[in-house]
């Protein structure tokens, strides 16, 4: 058959080309200005501010961050704050295409605005996190303060009643 030495060639080119995509940095563009921070954690500290339409290398991604080069700097940001793909709208050229369409089954023009939830992995080794409890307590208003600024806004308490369960037990 002549099929099966067409194959092997054809494998090769296939394994290079997502090879050489992995390794080339995706072009992206912020939305809207945004905090270049040193680690994917909103708590991390802020090296840069980015300005709207500014752009960037998007060199990894972590979960709702994104790593990038920007203005020879490098960073974190939210993903929800930067569109992949040139300013011009127009898809990366090269090699990455081709990888991307295997890769994610488009040809690399997307904009992400989800982010997938916790792998059973990493909840399993989720553990106690007394500092990050420590920062949410610190941020905790007293409820006689919460009462006076609600006053000084002219709110006033309303009883909201749970949604009605439909009948497998789901509230609308």
């Amino acid at each position: 058959m002549t099929s099966k030495p067409i194959l092997a060639p054809l494998a090769l080119a296939l394994a290079a080309a997502l090879a050489s995509g992995a390794s080339v940095a995706e072009p992206g563009t912020v939305m809207r200005d945004t905090e270049l921070r040193s680690e994917p954690l909103g708590s991390a500290e802020v090296v840069a501010k980015l300005k709207a339409r500014s752009t960037v290398e998007i060199t990894a991604r972590q979960g709702a961050w994104a790593g990038v080069n920007a203005s020879e700097q490098a960073g974190w940001v939210r993903i929800l704050n930067i569109r992949t793909g040139n300013s011009d709208g127009k898809a990366p050229g090269g090699g990455n295409q081709l990888a991307q369409a295997f890769l994610t089954g488009s040809s690399g023009n997307t904009v992400s605005t989800g982010v997938k939830g916790l792998s059973p992995d990493i909840l399993r080794g989720a553990g106690a996190a007394p500092g990050e409890v420590a920062m949410l307590d610190a941020l905790a208003v007293a409820p006689d303060d919460a009462r006076a600024h609600a006053s000084e806004g002219q709110l006033q308490a309303r009883r909201v009643d749970y949604p009605k369960a439909d009948r497998r037990g789901r509230r609308n």
